[in-house]
């Protein structure tokens, strides 16, 4: 996870990083929001967040981002797509736990590996989409004209 953590994610990524936090990725949007407002202008924000996002990951993409995107090969690459490969998942409720089933898509939400997984997917979002929270994500226009917001 170490080498990983060398690769360069997005600055607008909050979630899972090292010095980055909820507070700071909401103080960006505060501060943007009122630097416009001070200047008179209009803002427009709209929140973004996916229903199961770690879970529709599709994987075959994933790795292919990992090797493109990231530079991730050898035995790195090799054992995150082993971590990928075969997985079998359950649903736990008040104590009880539903059958395994094979698990085709997704990045494995309750392991460390796979929410950097998951930000290494969505890296290549559109920049003005920001900041980012893992799937949690904000778009802030700021403008005096209110057709270039909406």
């Amino acid at each position: 996870m170490a080498i990983l953590a060398n690769c360069r994610f997005d600055p607008m990524q909050f979630a899972y990083l090292k010095s980055r936090s909820t507070t700071q990725a909401v103080l960006l949007v505060v501060e943007k929001l009122k630097q416009g407002l001070i200047e008179g202008s209009k803002a427009g924000i709209v929140f973004f967040d996916f229903t199961d996002a770690f879970g529709r990951v599709d994987r075959k993409c994933l790795l292919y981002k990992l090797a493109k995107d990231f530079g991730i090969t050898g035995k790195l690459f090799l054992h995150i797509a082993s971590f990928l490969l075969d997985r079998m998942a359950r649903v736990k409720v008040n104590g009880h736990y539903g059958d395994w089933v094979s698990s085709m898509f997704g990045t494995s939400a309750g392991t460390n590996l796979g929410p950097l997984l998951f930000i290494m997917y969505l890296h290549d979002i559109p920049k003005r989409i920001f900041p980012k929270f893992a799937d949690d994500l904000v778009s802030v226009a700021v403008d005096s004209d209110i057709l270039l917001i909406t």
